[in-house]
């Protein structure tokens, strides 16, 4: 996308803490959601940690139609 400033990568540790605090799920929890797709846009795996961007979501159900429409916009933006 020209023009657009490139969204910001952090570690899947990080992401956790800023998006749920003190309640943020354990590591391995995070892997196994990063591994099955449950969170968007999918994380990137580089070495042995996992990178994705700040404003990723948690999404267990892809048929949500509430995220199918978010996808949907931030495709158009």
């Amino acid at each position: 996308m020209v023009g657009a400033s490139p969204s910001r990568l952090t570690t899947l540790e990080a992401w956790a803490r800023a998006k749920y605090g003190e309640h943020a799920p354990n590591m391995d929890t995070l892997r196994r959601w990063a591994r099955e797709g449950k969170i968007f846009p999918a994380p990137q795996k580089q070495g042995r940690a996992y990178y994705l961007p700040e404003h990723a979501e948690y999404v267990n159900d892809y048929n949500n139609s509430d995220f199918m429409r978010r996808v949907r916009e931030s495709a158009q933006a």
